[in-house]
């Protein structure tokens, strides 16, 4: 049904935009993503998936205006439609699911492993009853790398699992024990919190630490390596004997000194060879299609990117997105090919 609605609605007219519940979402005060594009298959099912097990509302239903789909490469008569969901009342960790009609798609990290690099691997969002939520996903036809897995990294206590979506997407399901953080900021008391991180597996370090840190001048919020201790139970399927004598490295990126939430963190398992997916992220492929990152001043970034000797991926383009409204946004690719896509609000 939600196709023949769209083709419907672009030929009565290439404005029909989504209709939302909240007009002119403000960007004030968020730092990091505000929220996650997530390319799928099955629209519904995947809206559904969100709302039941994780407790979001939808924010926004309807097709996507021309114009998006030329920014992301494709034509302008490619039909989108778009469900953006919410957790709670905030204006941050949005989830924003596409779904791209008539066009060849395969799945970006098809069948991928969590040392194989390319493109975003994964969403964070906190829960209170790993257990739970991970079952309830598996009851959706959603798997595991690993059942849920206890550990501990720097100073955290952690009850953790990995769930694998249908469209290769993969949310990291966090129970964190200690220290105790704010679940009801967090959305966390039920279900899913909204994503606070997402996970760039890399194969060059060097060059995507750089990316973040010089490029885009963002802050290091966490950083370090990691072995398992014995037996080397891991949520990463890493195997035993090699979890708990390879490490692996991690730093998180934010643009704020301060507030850590929306990061995106890099990880490379040392002494693991995987697959290379970096070719495979981009529209209209399927997965974690994209992070959007609100800015203040889009000409001035485009512009200090393009000093350093840093190429643009989507020139600065203007457009409508709801639930902000008026926009102009432009697009880079980190080095290990995830797609992030900066906005201004008008």
């Amino acid at each position: 049904m939600r196709f023949l609605s769209i083709l419907v609605l672009c030929l009565v007219s290439s404005s029909v935009q989504a209709t939302c519940t909240v007009d002119d979402l403000s960007s004030v005060g968020v730092t990091g993503f505000q929220e996650a594009v997530l390319s799928v298959f099955d629209l519904d099912a995947s809206s559904e998936t969100w709302q039941i097990v994780g407790g979001f509302d939808v924010l926004c239903d309807g097709p996507v205006e021309p114009g998006v789909a030329e920014f992301w490469g494709l034509s302008a008569e490619t039909p989108i439609h778009q469900v953006v969901l919410r957790k709670g009342s905030g204006n941050r960790g949005l989830v924003r699911l596409v779904k791209i009609y008539g066009v060849p798609q395969v799945q970006i990290r098809s069948s991928g492993m969590p040392w194989d690099h390319g493109g975003y691997f994964d969403l964070y969002v906190y829960v209170s009853d790993v257990e739970a939520v991970f079952e309830q996903l598996r009851a959706r036809g959603w798997q595991g790398y690993t059942d849920p897995v206890n550990y501990t990294l720097q100073v955290f206590d952690i009850t953790e699992a990995i769930a694998r979506g249908p469209n290769g997407e993969a949310l990291v399901l966090m129970q964190r024990n200690a220290p105790p953080y704010d679940k009801a900021a967090a959305g966390s008391e039920s279900g899913m919190s909204w994503p606070f991180n997402t996970a760039l597996i890399v194969s060059d370090y060097e060059a995507n630490y750089n990316f973040f840190a010089d490029i885009l001048g963002w802050t290091v919020h966490l950083s370090g390596e990691s072995i398992t201790p014995p037996p080397g139970l891991n949520p990463t399927a890493i195997p035993l004997n090699l979890a708990s004598t390879l490490p692996r490295k991690f730093t998180a990126f934010a643009n704020s000194e301060l507030d850590r939430n929306g990061s995106l963190q890099i990880l490379k398992a040392e002494g693991l060879a995987g697959r290379d997916f970096r070719a495979r992220a981009e529209p209209p492929n399927l997965g974690v299609l994209t992070t959007r990152i609100p800015v203040g001043d889009i000409e001035g970034l485009a512009r200090r990117v393009e000093e350093k000797g840093y190429p643009i991926h989507a020139p600065i383009t203007a457009l409508s997105l709801p639930p902000y409204g008026p926009v102009k946004m432009m697009a880079l690719k980190a080095p290990n090919g995830a797609r992030i896509e900066f906005f201004e609000q008008k």
